[in-house]
């Protein structure tokens, strides 16, 4: 049997009081993850991955400040895993990367309708 650090002991509870705090106060865990609560999610997009894998990129707004505008929700999911990366953007930023997708999608489709931009 082994002993546990009072110090090891101690930090643990706190961070994890730190996270429960962060839960409450942005309503969900994902919205701890986001640094703000989610005031409704926009839609959701499923990627091509591998046969045993799901791969999915939500997209929330987001009820924080101006650079916590959108959240963009990356998950993969598989038989015994799941993994999730919140990544938080401005209204500008989240700009720069529609005219990026769009500038993609133009470049791998040029005859689809509306790719142009």
């Amino acid at each position: 049997m082994t002993n546990v650090s009072p110090l090891l002991a101690a930090a643990f509870f706190l961070v994890l009081a730190w996270m429960l705090l962060r839960i409450v106060r942005y309503g969900s865990w994902r919205g701890a993850l986001f640094g703000a609560s989610i005031q409704r999610t926009v839609g959701e997009v499923e990627g091509v991955g591998a046969l045993v894998t799901n791969n999915f990129l939500r997209v929330h707004v987001l009820d924080g400040p101006p650079d916590k505008a959108i959240g963009i929700e990356i998950v993969a999911k598989s038989l015994a895993s799941y993994q999730m990366l919140p990544i938080t953007l401005s209204l500008t930023r989240a700009r720069i990367l529609i005219d990026i997708l769009q500038s993609a999608t133009a470049a791998s489709h040029p005859s689809m309708p509306g790719a142009a931009g």
